[in-house]
């Protein structure tokens, strides 16, 4: 039931792709992407359920359209995080504070004049686990505080939530957590912004990921895929259509843990 829910947002997202394309007067706009991340984490003791996590998010872009999508820089950030496991299927993450470094994109030529923008955010994730035979599935839901343009005389303050639906298959095994498991990977995410200094765009950015993954040294990651993600302008004329590889190294040693408390990550 949740992978026939999967297919139908991906229906849904690339059928209001084509609808808005052919009926409104939007412009899209052609950019090309690397994006990176790279996350560890593990419990603080065999016995306690308090984590932590720390991530590394590294993208590149191109520029005017060109497929050389490793030329420009996009975004660099480094993220703490505090966790606790409420249950097996739920934990909840905190990251009290985080500096983004973030260029625009580069499409138009009038965007080459736009500066770089430094922010710092707050954010509240919850994590909750679901699973159906060999399907595993995750709910990411993310609320966050955005102080944006931290170098500039009026800073910019907005909030965010993010829904993210993730769906992994394990192909050469019965179960995601075995050592040396070959899997496909993919998610959906939408993005909502609201607040007072923000404009009226408020379906910011939708994202969408279908990838392939394996499984080593029981606790270790790597996934490789591929990311299309609409970026609503704030005249809601323009949508950045940006496309490109997607690479992950998920150290989550907490999954060591996996046997007594049977949960996900």
């Amino acid at each position: 039931m949740k992978n026939l829910i999967n297919v139908i947002l991906l229906f849904v997202s690339l059928s209001t792709l084509i609808n808005v394309k052919a009926q409104s007067d939007v412009e899209f706009l052609d950019n090309r992407i690397i994006y990176t991340k790279y996350y560890v984490a593990d419990f603080f003791n065999d016995t306690s359920k308090w984590a932590w996590e720390w991530d590394v998010v590294y993208r590149r872009q191109s520029q005017l359209g060109d497929w050389k999508a490793w030329e420009h820089p996009l975004r660099y950030s480094i993220r703490p995080w505090i966790a606790y496991q409420f249950t097996k299927m739920t934990r909840v993450s905190l990251n009290p504070i985080a500096l983004f470094n973030t260029a625009p994109r580069y499409p138009l030529e009038t965007d080459l004049n736009r500066p770089f923008e430094r922010e710092l955010r707050t954010t509240l994730q919850i994590n909750n686990y679901a699973y159906y035979q060999r399907f595993n599935f995750t709910h990411r839901m993310r609320f966050e505080s955005r102080w944006r343009g931290i170098d500039n005389e009026n800073i910019n303050h907005n909030w965010r939530f993010r829904y993210r639906i993730r769906t992994r298959i394990p192909l050469n095994t019965d179960y995601f957590y075995k050592n040396n498991t070959w899997y496909i990977t993919d998610y959906h995410e939408v993005h909502i912004e609201f607040g007072r200094d923000y404009g009226t765009n408020y379906f910011s950015q939708n994202r969408n990921f279908l990838g392939l993954g394996y499984r080593f040294w029981d606790w270790t990651r790597i996934e490789l895929g591929y990311l299309y993600q609409l970026n609503t302008r704030g005249n809601n004329q323009q949508i950045d259509f940006s496309q490109g590889p997607m690479f992950y190294l998920f150290m989550d040693i907490l999954s060591r843990n996996q046997r007594r408390y049977n949960y996900s990550f």
